[in-house]
């Protein structure tokens, strides 16, 4: 009797030890902030955050039987949140020399396109970056393509979302649109508009960004989840359908 006690005993107290090594060690719960930014990630009908990265992400986790939470908001409030609150992550977002040692990296989840873009009305003929200081030029706060362009010595007006950059075209705030390729023809569809590709700058890879307080064992195995997920021919397939609108 005396033993069973004891067993029991202390399987109740290695019970809670057991579980936290299943978690990130982290005294709060994990969270991942995102942005409206489709295909990527974006609120589908159902309400759901949902998105190539999203789905990548939730099935990475599955692996590792970890929960986290998972947050939309304006993309300067997301990444605010992961550069200085503990426990956070940002996604999808560019891994730049200036962001590089702020944070750990997880990915890559996605690759984009930096394209110019405006109303197909316009009828606009440009192939640089440069001939983009002669127009007025949009993009978002805190976002690695208008911050880019900008530091090319092209003046640009920022939004306080990516999105808000299609009315800004049909108001006349701004001439060109600098953005992810991929966004901008889902933004454009939902509002039946109909945008040009002026051309295409730069090429990136997007990551899943976390905060230095984040376990560093935790991403190393969620690194690996997210390998074996992207590398499957499920996960090629469930991307296709989600990427189908815009190819």
């Amino acid at each position: 009797m005396f033993c069973r006690l004891t067993l029991a005993t202390l399987m109740l107290v290695l019970l809670p030890w057991l579980t936290a090594q299943a978690q990130p060690s982290n005294d709060d719960a994990l969270v991942f902030n995102t942005e409206e930014y489709p295909p990527f990630n974006f609120i589908n009908a159902r309400g759901d955050i949902d998105g190539t990265s999203t789905r990548l992400l939730q099935h990475a986790l599955a692996r590792l039987d970890v929960d986290v939470e998972f947050r939309l908001l304006p993309w300067a409030r997301a990444y605010t949140e992961a550069r200085l609150r503990d426990a956070n992550c940002v996604y999808s977002t560019n891994r730049t020399r200036e962001r590089s040692p702020l944070f750990q990296w997880v990915g890559p989840l996605e690759q984009s396109d930096w394209s110019a873009f405006a109303l197909r009305e316009r009828d606009l003929q440009l192939a640089t970056l440069n001939e983009l200081r002669h127009f007025k030029v949009g993009s978002a706060h805190e976002d690695a393509v208008g911050i880019y362009v900008s530091e090319q010595g092209v003046p640009v007006i920022n939004a306080s979302r990516d999105g808000e950059n299609i009315n800004r075209l049909k108001a006349g705030i701004i001439d060109v649109w600098v953005t992810s390729s991929p966004l901008a023809p889902h933004m454009a569809a939902k509002q039946g508009v109909q945008l040009d590709n002026l051309f295409t700058f730069n090429q990136t890879q997007l990551y899943l960004a976390c905060h230095p307080s984040v376990d560093a064992d935790f991403l190393t195995r969620l690194q690996e989840a997210v390998d074996q997920v992207r590398d499957s021919d499920e996960f090629a397939a469930e991307r296709a359908l989600i990427l189908e609108p815009v190819e």
